[in-house]
């Protein structure tokens, strides 16, 4: 136990997941991957980079981000990346063998504090009939480029947006409608090994004044964040710049009634263990507000519009209602001893 003493989150994971790689993948998988032109044991091997999600929804995962050019964080030859701790392919296999199956969906997110009775289909993100009835959507901003966000200096049109890169995504996102009839849709963030440090993000590396893009969207009516006495300044350190731009594409989303949704609200979703992210409140203004991220934001958003999950309490809910138990072992194993 005393190797472990003094060591990120990060380092823990991968020391953990290294020998548990045999039992996970395939013989040809566990060889060492290249991660930033070197060869490491906590990476899959480059050819088999696709095995970082669980057999039973990989093709059709793979199907999904490919048709819609979601590109996938440090992906490989149009897969995944071959890191153990990539956060996507977490997101991923946690979810999407929920994506066609509402009825194990329903009590998920009861038990996550939502009053969902219907999952109804999340029809913006749908290309083909093959999609009529699913009910996740992944790396999701949103119908139209409602913050203004930019591309090359200037603000991008709807359609010259890339998912999952360069403009504010959300890792997940489900739709379903309540018991008073009302029409929800829950946009997900997803974390696992990240820190991040206290780096002012006002400015891009580029020069440009990032609050002069996103204040008309913080100063609007109807904005899910209420600052308060805070200043515009103090939400531009990670992860609450992060944080401030789904929040405020929720509210964009809610504003325009995005696929009828009367109500649109975040969900965060971290592992406990990781402690080097809960607990770095890295704006100095906002930390009095609370003693970690969590308790610190949802201080700064209006009711009912952010709620934060654990991963391992989530793992738990999921595996409960799985109904594939070969995929439920296989997410203990790879999931469940995180600390």
């Amino acid at each position: 136990m005393r190797l472990w003493v003094g060591m990120t989150f990060r380092d823990r994971e991968k020391r953990r997941l290294v020998p548990l790689k045999p039992r996970l993948f395939s013989a040809e998988a566990c060889q060492p991957g290249i991660y930033r032109k070197q060869a490491r044991d906590f990476c899959l091997n480059n050819d088999r980079t696709a095995e970082n999600l669980h057999a039973s929804v990989r093709n059709e995962a793979l199907r999904y981000f490919r048709e819609r050019r979601v590109p996938w964080h440090d992906g490989i030859d149009g897969g995944p990346s071959n890191h153990l701790c990539c956060l996507q392919s977490a997101c991923v296999n946690f979810w999407f063998p929920f994506t066609g199956a509402p009825e194990r969906l329903v009590p998920v997110l009861r038990a996550l504090g939502y009053d969902a009775v219907e999952m109804l289909p999340f029809t913006a993100d749908r290309i083909s009939a093959d999609d009529e009835r699913r009910y996740i959507a992944f790396e999701w901003i949103g119908e139209r480029n409602y913050l203004g966000e930019h591309r090359g200096g200037e603000v991008a049109s709807d359609d010259e947006r890339t998912r999952g890169a360069n403009f504010t995504s959300l890792d997940f996102a489900f739709r379903f409608r309540r018991s008073d009839g009302r029409i929800q849709i829950v946009a997900g963030e997803w974390k696992y090994t990240e820190s991040y440090g206290e780096s002012n993000l006002r400015l891009s590396r580029h020069g440009t004044d990032r609050l002069e893009i996103y204040r008309p969207s913080l100063e609007g009516r109807d904005c899910q964040i209420a600052l308060g006495s805070v200043s515009l300044e103090a939400l531009f350190f990670d992860p609450f710049d992060q944080f401030m731009r789904q929040q405020l594409l929720c509210s964009a989303m809610e504003r325009w009634h995005e696929m009828d949704a009367d109500i649109v609200s975040l969900l965060h979703v971290a592992p406990a263990a990781n402690r080097q992210l809960l607990c770095s409140i890295n704006s100095p203004e906002l930390r009095p507000l609370g003693s970690d991220i969590h308790e610190a934001w949802k201080k700064l958003v209006v009711p009912g519009r952010f709620r934060a999950i654990r991963v391992e309490c989530l793992l738990s809910l999921v595996r409960r209602h799985a109904s594939d138990p070969d995929w439920a072992t296989w997410m203990e194993l790879r999931y469940g001893g995180m600390r």
